[in-house]
């Protein structure tokens, strides 16, 4: 069985998919896989090999020119199309690929018309992003147990002087809404360096808004900070997540890079609910104000408002309080028998 999956972006997206993908490889041995992949996100996972699992790793398609080279490379025909993303960028690849079943997303799911390419859907569940992925293997007739979400380095943290104990704060998320404002984080890093003898290592990519939050928590600070906001690799950010003790973040890539590495992951959500998008591994260490927010903010029943909602306001975040981050550091080390 010749299996396409295609899942772009985003990067903490594609390690939710990760697992999955080795679960049907794992238990399907007569299965070949190609993943199309965001060029970002394979930076990180290209070394999550398997011999029966080929990457075609590509740019974010822009032009037609862009769809032809895409199209050159899905020539052959396959029996199974994953349609994992429904975006207008990749939806508009599905008619290129000859495959007998076209899996998409359901209805309620299915963005920008991906619904017109696909033949087949997943049910619709208030579910968490990975098992909404999950549920495509199990139409394969594939278990979502006890999955391997274990991502494989090259590249290593060593490249960077660390020391043996510190926690990782990636303080921005992909918009400035998600982001936690630089004086909490400022308090918080001063709790954790006087109080528990940690070191902080701050990290997250090269966008200027996040070199620049990252900037100003080190100027709140009157204790040291360790800045690589903006100075690893992909794969090198993994093995700095990997080796800290904790990590903190709001709703962004690497609290599920963290979450995939093992490492104890405190989210901090305010503008989507975490039950759809949080660290899947640290459910019970997310702190959760999105309904608060909901109604605070909103003036809106958040039992009643639709699936997609999101809060669009900067105080989202600031309704998540020092002292409930701090409560949620002391129930990690609480289970870290060797802190």
């Amino acid at each position: 069985m010749n299996i396409l999956v295609v899942r772009l972006s985003a990067i903490g997206d594609c390690t939710l998919v990760l697992p999955v993908i080795r679960a049907i490889l794992e238990q399907k041995p007569e299965v070949t896989l190609t993943w199309l992949i965001g060029n970002d996100a394979y930076q990180l996972l290209k070394d999550s090999t398997h011999p029966r699992l080929r990457f075609i790793a590509v740019d974010k398609p822009k032009s037609i020119k862009d769809y032809r080279a895409i199209k050159s490379k899905l020539s052959e025909t396959f029996d199974v199309l994953l349609a994992m993303q429904a975006s207008t960028r990749a939806n508009l690849i599905y008619p290129m690929v000859k495959a007998r079943r076209k899996i998409g997303f359901d209805n309620t799911r299915a963005r920008e018309l991906h619904w017109l390419f696909t033949n087949e859907t997943i049910d619709f569940k208030n579910e968490h992003l990975h098992d909404s992925f999950c549920q495509f293997a199990q139409k394969l007739g594939v278990k979502t147990t006890d999955l391997d979400w274990s991502i494989v380095l090259s590249e290593s943290h060593q490249a960077f002087k660390l020391p043996q104990r510190y926690i990782a704060i990636n303080p921005a998320a992909s918009k400035l809404e998600r982001s936690w404002p630089a004086q909490r984080y400022a308090e918080l890093i001063e709790y954790s360096v006087k109080q528990l003898n940690l070191s902080i290592v701050l990290t997250g990519g090269p966008a200027n808004f996040e070199q620049e939050l990252a900037r100003e928590i080190a100027r709140r600070c009157s204790t040291e900070v360790i800045n690589l906001v903006g100075k690893t690799s992909l794969q090198q950010l993994a093995a700095i997540l990997g080796n800290a003790l904790l990590c903190i973040a709001p709703d962004t890539g690497p609290a599920h890079i963290a979450n995939a590495m093992g490492t104890p992951v405190i989210g901090l959500y305010a503008v989507a609910p975490s039950r759809l998008s949080g660290p899947y591994l640290s459910r019970e260490l997310t702190i959760d104000k999105f309904e608060f927010a909901v109604q605070a903010l909103m003036k809106k029943d958040p039992k009643q408002v639709p699936w997609r909602t999101r809060v669009h306001d900067r105080r989202a975040m600031e309704l998540i309080t020092v002292s409930e981050v701090i409560a949620k550091i002391k129930q990690v080390f609480a289970n870290l028998q060797s802190f």
